[in-house]
């Protein structure tokens, strides 16, 4: 038993050393690669025209039309007619089924790099994260009775929250708040390694990724408190704003008014066009968030960076082109935390009050956007080093949140899996429920007689086996109707007219979930299943919530 354990826990840590390690490459071969495609673009004044009075370069736009193209291509060579992001880990890891789709995974991560690489305004840390959880589900098929496909994908995604934020920490709480939504002691271990495997791994590589220079002044917290609790609704508003306008633009690509290709390459002209006179909008945006943390922009420009961000990573996201959403709200965030900032200079206060509330109003927005509070103040401790900085965050991202959860949802990504019909605020239990369906349940032993049987035999049969209910069919196996005893006793020779023929029945593609809401209007001792009509079983109340107790059980023993 104990050299099973040792086994166990040694395969455990050996696993997610592997993925915080491989998760940690990807993450900044993915950053460092973007940001490298993205600099091209502004090393070069080749393809330039001159506009008015201005040399203006068109390489935003040709960048734009070929990721657009490549995007397709990849699309047409996999087979794939969407891609896949942290909503599927989400809800991958709450399901019984394996994980993610492999295929699809790697192919949304491929989609993410070209979609960055060539400027699309979409964020690295969904792809990340998304491929944290696909790398782990290769894993699991392999390794999985070592360690439950549930923690190895939190493993996945603390590493690569890790990784792209060199915050380990953060990565660790991230992958318990929104992923498992449970503190699981069994959990706590590999998901803590793989985190720190992957930070250690940024270091030991060179690889620094987002990280905030911000001054560290002594600031009196007590004079900005107000502010910061002013401006909440301020942060949940933009939050809201943000996430509507990628639901509407979500919901105009799905209505099939227009063809992929039509939308990604009208998108990639309408967004490269925009990027040739304003290209602080595009890509990744870390650097634009530094210049903003620190008031390196005009009051009047970042309004303006603050509405193009939105509607570009609308576009860009919904209309073809495929990335995270949590990058850019962090720099709506941050353009917004910079507006009232900026106004609050502009009536006498101080500014190193500024920086302090630029990033409390950029984790709170992203915060409202990806449903994890905690984690978005941990990122602001360890991308600043400040605790002055992440106790602002904290009551900022506290406020917002609250507000954000009772007029939006918790989070983005909940909400885009409440429209798939996945209401994950019931539990992982009412997942597994939904999952397991009546075809897959031992079903109960009961009477059955044929139609046409006399009265007299049905009668002994039910005394004997100490029943009240039993069942008659049709010679192809359909039931023909229930048979209670008191009708039986009552019209004996004339039972069969008087046949319950309409009883409250399950089909065996009824899930578990469906089949206790069925159940509950239900009087009786059992309930048949039918398949395409044939009957195939009966089960009884008590077998449903056995079964329910057993899912429980199953669950319980998984987080410990």
């Amino acid at each position: 038993m104990k050299t099973k354990i040792i086994t166990t826990l040694l395969v455990q840590t050996i696993l997610a050393v592997i993925v915080g390690f491989l998760v940690s490459i990807t993450a900044n071969v993915f950053i460092e690669g973007a940001k490298f495609l993205l600099s091209l673009q502004s090393s070069t004044n080749s393809l330039s025209i001159r506009l008015v009075d201005e040399e203006v370069s068109l390489l935003p736009i040709i960048a734009m039309l070929i990721s657009a193209a490549l995007i397709i291509l990849v699309r047409k060579t996999l087979g794939v007619t969407k891609w896949s992001g942290p909503a599927d880990s989400i809800y991958a890891l709450h399901q019984q089924k394996i994980g993610v789709d492999v295929k699809l995974g790697l192919g949304s991560t491929l989609a993410a790099f070209i979609s960055a690489g060539g400027g699309a305004s979409v964020g690295q840390y969904g792809p990340l994260i998304h491929f944290g959880a696909t790398l782990s589900t290769m894993l699991s098929k392999v390794f999985g009775k070592h360690i439950s496909k549930d923690v190895l994908i939190a493993c996945g995604v603390a590493a690569a929250i890790s990784a792209g934020f060199n915050a380990p920490i953060a990565g660790i709480l991230f992958a318990h708040e929104a992923l498992l939504r449970r503190f699981s002691i069994g959990a706590v271990a590999p998901i803590s390694v793989a985190a720190i495997v992957a930070s250690a791994s940024n270091q030991y590589l060179g690889f620094s990724n987002l990280a905030f220079a911000v001054p560290i002044a002594d600031i009196e917290l007590a004079a900005v408190v107000p502010f910061v609790i002013l401006f909440a609704p301020v942060c949940s508003a933009a939050a809201i704003v943000y996430m509507m306008t990628l639901r509407k633009f979500q919901k105009f690509a799905a209505s099939g008014k227009f063809t992929f290709n039509t939308l990604i390459f009208t998108t990639a002209l309408v967004v490269g066009s925009v990027g040739v006179f304003l290209p602080d909008v595009l890509g990744l945006g870390g650097l634009q968030m530094n210049k903003m943390v620190n008031a390196e922009y005009a009051l009047q420009f970042l309004v303006v960076l603050l509405f193009a961000k939105i509607l570009v990573t609308a576009a860009c996201v919904s209309f073809g082109f495929f990335g995270g959403v949590f990058g850019p709200a962090l720099f709506v965030g941050a353009a917004l935390g910079g507006i009232l900032s900026g106004l609050l200079v502009e009536i006498g206060l101080p500014t190193e009050y500024g920086s302090i509330i630029t990033v409390a109003t950029l984790a709170a927005v992203g915060a409202s956007v990806i449903g994890a509070p905690l984690t978005a103040v941990l990122i602001v401790v360890e991308l600043t080093g400040s605790y002055q900085y992440g106790l602002m965050a904290l009551l900022s991202v506290t406020l917002c949140s609250n507000l954000t959860y009772r007029f939006f949802g918790l989070s983005f990504f909940d909400r885009q899996l409440l429209d798939r019909g996945i209401d994950l605020t019931r539990g992982r239990e009412y997942i597994h429920m939904t999952q397991l369906y009546m075809g897959e349940i031992q079903l109960s032993d009961c009477l059955t007689f044929p139609k046409g049987v006399s009265a007299t035999p049905i009668l002994d049969s039910m005394r004997k086996e100490q029943t009240t209910e039993s069942y008659i069919l049709n010679t192809d196996g359909s039931l023909h109707g229930k048979l209670d005893l008191h009708n039986l006793i009552s019209n004996h020779d004339d039972f069969e007219n008087n046949l319950d023929v309409t009883p409250i029945s399950l089909d065996a593609e009824n899930s578990l979930a469906e089949a206790l809401e069925i159940a509950s209007d239900f009087v009786g001792e059992s309930i048949p299943v039918l398949k395409d009509g044939i009957f195939m079983g009966a089960i009884t109340e008590g077998d449903l919530f056995k079964k329910v107790l057993e899912v429980e059980d199953s669950l319980r023993a998984e987080e410990h």
